[in-house]
């Protein structure tokens, strides 16, 4: 009796140690839809972290999961197209089979118009528009610019990119080599007083992943990343969730008034996921009595454990935060100073 006890015992011990082995990691294979072989040295990981795994010979993956995040899963491998995992609260045991599509030749799209515009010119506002104009960008080099394709097109006074591979940048302000695999980006353009060309709207979005430049964090990196921390849209949003704001020195106004930090926002949390509804068309955000923001929402959106908040494209920043740009970006799954 005795050691049928055990055995139950036992047996419901490692249940309990699959499940939460289930929840805590993801397990696969990658593979091509050519020859549905194996592909090695594929990178999976989580989009905006620095959480992710390359694939063995046999193609084999095992990634640890982040709770309640909401950053998909992206598997990539160069000449085939990435396959984007939005993954679901409770994960399957059985690791998971992904074949990957060959890439197709493309010329994307074909712009009729003269461009008179010099590869020079545009690739530097490319840089100064994507990599930012603050000290952290003269810190940032692009490894790989001959995979960037830049149009200019007079008749709408715009300037587009796209890149055949991932853009491989350098920071060295923050310590990160950041593989950003470009999937749209503009820069509209309006004139001025005395015809000058300004910078009207900058635009670009695609999915991104975070690697230390050295296996131990020299003390300027931990600081450069604390300061580019303080004040940013990822402090923002996980304070908002967690009910922090004042105590992170966020004040909200309602035009030139100030206003209790909370009352612009319907705020419900359900199942590790905070969703926000801005009742106020435009707010502005004082940070520190210094740095001034704007926030203006198309809907509702939600902010996951990490501080990530999707879908990006309802939430719209102006001023300081709007003008943070790849240089001074954070994976989502940054430590705070402390934790």
């Amino acid at each position: 009796m005795m050691n049928i006890k055990k055995i139950i015992l036992c047996f419901v011990l490692l249940l309990l140690a699959s499940r939460l082995y289930s929840q805590t990691h993801l397990e696969g294979f990658v593979y091509s839809t050519i020859d549905s072989l194996a592909l090695q040295g594929a990178s999976v990981y989580f989009d905006g972290t620095s959480t992710g795994v390359s694939t063995t010979a046999e193609g084999y993956f095992k990634i640890s999961l982040e709770d309640d995040t909401t950053s998909p899963l992206i598997i990539s491998s160069l000449g085939y197209e990435s396959f984007i995992i939005n993954l679901p609260s409770q994960q399957s045991s059985r690791p998971l089979k992904i074949y990957l599509k060959e890439s197709e030749e493309s010329l994307g799209e074909v712009y009729l118009e003269f461009d008179p515009w010099s590869r020079k010119k545009k690739l530097d506002i490319f840089k100064r528009e994507f990599l930012g104009r603050s000290a952290a960008a003269a810190k940032c080099r692009i490894k790989n610019e001959k995979v960037i394709k830049l149009t200019y097109i007079p008749s709408k006074d715009i300037l587009v990119a796209s890149a055949a591979e991932p853009i491989k940048i350098v920071n060295r302000y923050l310590g990160y080599e950041v593989n950003y695999d470009l999937k749209d980006f503009k820069v509209e353009f309006s004139t001025g007083t005395s015809n000058l060309r300004l910078v009207h709207i900058v635009y670009f979005e695609g999915t991104s992943f975070f690697m230390d430049i050295r296996k131990v964090t020299p003390r300027r990196f931990l600081k450069n990343r604390e300061k580019a921390y303080t004040g940013s849209t990822l402090q923002f949003m996980r304070s908002l969730a967690n009910g922090n704001l004042e105590e992170n020195n966020f004040r909200i106004f309602k035009k030139s008034y100030e206003v209790p930090p909370y009352s612009p926002f319907r705020i419900e949390t359900k199942k590790g996921l905070t969703k926000v509804e801005l009742v106020e068309e435009t707010i502005n955000i004082l940070h520190r009595e210094i740095d001034q923001s704007s926030l203006k929402t198309s809907g509702s959106f939600y902010i996951d454990n990490l501080g990530n908040h999707t879908p990006a494209q309802n939430v719209l920043f102006s001023g300081v935060m709007g003008n943070q740009r790849m240089a001074e970006t954070l994976p989502l799954n940054y430590k705070e100073t402390g934790n």
